[in-house]
């Protein structure tokens, strides 16, 4: 396969956002500052990895989570995909962080009642017609919140640079941060022009382009996800084309069942196989003896 030369991987991929934000803190101070509409100061970063709860379960790892000088607990992802499996596998990392009583690493003290526990969804292929953030909390019909102390919040990146360049005018740079997130080479280079953090970040955006051995690895996993995808989608038609030609009564059950054993064979994991089949563990489980 020839390297694709010309592709410029810009700060929405997980990679590169996580090598610029983690040598740089104040990078992400400005940009979550921005989020939360309120000065945010880095305290620590936090070991991203929770505990695995049974033999199902995935590592599960998060983009960034940090912890901040006014005892606030933010967990940064970044989603370049954003449909109902994504929010729900997002949600369950949610509410697995906030079940915690410790957190993992030794300069973090127990939870008390007054941490803030914050989820940010940064998203880049939200609609336009969007609102460009949007606040959830757990909650009564009545809005009456059943935690003050959780929250998810939802950033439309779309949005927001769609409103910049069409509104922004000569020394308002509001949002040029989370514009930044998004933004091209060119754009970069535009923006570089106007922030001097963005500067300085583009100058270590383009050094991690000019990297082989970087671009490799973010090409491999993009190769990857996508080869996952295809055998999800194969096996699944594999699945439901048995489950029919057998004249079962309920053939797209049998489908479905046909796809998990696909999918296991390819060696894909069961959360994903669940997700993709819409199979209850219990269903797993016998599929698993049988076979």
């Amino acid at each position: 396969m020839i390297e694709e030369r010309n592709k410029f991987y810009n700060l929405k991929y997980d990679r590169v956002f996580k090598t610029i934000v983690q040598n740089n803190p104040r990078v992400l101070e400005v940009i979550l500052s921005d989020i939360l509409d309120c000065e945010v100061e880095i305290v620590t970063f936090v070991p991203t990895e929770l505990p695995i709860k049974n033999k199902r379960s995935k590592v599960n790892t998060l983009d960034i989570l940090l912890k901040t000088k006014d005892n606030k607990i933010l967990n940064v992802e970044l989603n370049t995909n954003f449909d109902k499996s994504t929010k729900e596998r997002n949600l369950v990392y949610y509410t697995s962080l906030y079940s915690q009583k410790k957190l993992r690493g030794s300069n973090l003290e127990e939870i008390d009642e007054e941490l803030e526990v914050i989820h940010i969804d940064i998203n880049f292929n939200e609609s336009k017609k969007e609102e460009a953030k949007r606040i959830y909390y757990v909650q009564d019909k009545s809005g009456k919140k059943y935690s003050e102390n959780f929250k998810i919040i939802t950033v439309n990146i779309a949005k927001y640079k769609e409103e910049w360049y069409d509104k922004n005018i000569k020394g308002n740079n509001k949002h040029i941060y989370l514009v930044m997130l998004d933004a091209n080479e060119e754009e970069l280079g535009k923006l570089g022009k106007i922030d001097k953090i963005i500067e300085g970040i583009n100058k270590e955006v383009e050094k991690l382009n000019d990297d082989f051995v970087f671009k490799r690895e973010i090409s491999r996993e993009e190769e990857n996800e996508i080869r996952t995808k295809m055998r999800i989608k194969e096996a699944m038609q594999k699945g439901i084309t048995q489950g029919i030609s057998q004249g079962i009564s309920q053939g797209i059950t049998q489908g479905k069942i046909e796809a998990a054993k696909n999918f296991l064979t390819l060696g894909i994991d069961e959360e994903t196989i669940m997700k993709a089949t819409g199979l209850s563990n219990e269903d797993m489980e016998k599929i698993k003896e049988e076979n």
